[in-house]
Formats: structure tokens, sequence, C-alpha cells
């Protein structure tokens, strides 16, 4: 990453890579490189995995999908978003994504309030290879995450235990 005057410039291959939940996430910028205003994230969902539960958060989420198709649910509907197709979710709306594909799929994510950041930190892995993460026997302990979520600004609906 290279600062010109006030502004900031990120080259391909640079940010902060984490394995998130299974996915692949390139920080491209957030507050430090923002002064506070948004977060852009590089996103990269393994085939035929969800990319996240069901959520809200407490600020806006601008989607571009770059590679693939990812089935964005929303509230109660789904649309398979493809190369191209733009979503924008305003901040307390119900999503959660999945690839339904047998390959790799990428977006650009813009969050208008860069704290998510702080949660994928938290959460996530330092990526040791720009690959999507090592398969997990385990599944993800939701419950912890949705607690870290909650003082991040996100709120993940946990399923109740039957």
């Amino acid at each position: 990453m290279t600062t010109i005057a006030t502004s900031t410039y990120v080259k391909k291959g640079e940010g902060q890579s984490l394995w998130v939940l299974g996915s692949l996430f390139d920080i491209k910028a957030g507050a430090p490189e923002t002064g506070g205003s948004l977060a852009v994230v590089e996103m990269t969902f393994a085939p035929g995995k969800p990319g996240a539960p069901p959520h809200r958060h407490r600020c806006g989420e601008a989607v571009y999908v770059l590679e693939g198709t990812i089935r964005y649910h929303i509230e109660d509907q789904a649309v398979d978003a493809t190369a191209g197709d733009f979503l924008f979710f305003p901040e307390g709306t119900l999503e959660w994504m999945e690839n339904t594909t047998d390959q790799p799929a990428r977006a650009l994510v813009i969050y208008d309030r860069p704290a998510i950041v702080d949660f994928f930190n938290e959460v996530g892995d330092a990526a040791t290879s720009h690959t999507l993460s090592p398969p997990s026997e385990k599944e993800p302990d939701l419950a912890s995450v949705a607690a870290i979520g909650r003082r991040h600004g996100l709120d993940i609906v946990v399923p109740s235990a039957r």
C-alpha cells in the first residue's frame, strides 16, 4: 500500500489477507486508509459453501460481483448475482450469501463504516497463502462468532438448538 499525498493506493496482491469462515478476504482499505470513512474488501468464496450466516449490519454494504455466481439471500428473497452485478444492502437488511457453484466466486464489498474490519480480524486467521483456506473438519462456533459480531456492529442470526 502506498500513500500519495492524502490518498491511498493499493496494488493488486497488496493489503491484509485473512481466512474468514472458509473464505479468503483481502482487506484493501479500512479506517486508517480511508480516514474512518469505509472499508473495502475483496472476498473469494469457496465453491459449494456458505460465505456467511444470516446477518444484519449496522452499516450499509455495497457488493460488486467480480467473478462467478454468488447467491444472495435478502430478507425473504434470493438472487443469483453474477460478474458485473451490483447489490446494495441498507443498514439493518437481513442478508447472507453462498456459492452454490463448483467454482470459486469473487466480489468487491464496500462497507460505509470500517469497524467491520475489526470483526474480520477477530474471527479470521492470517492467510499464509493467497488461496482459499484449507478445509476444516469442524463447523465454526456461530454463537461465539455472533458474540464477537455484536461488538463490531454485526448481528448474526444463530439458529436455535432443537
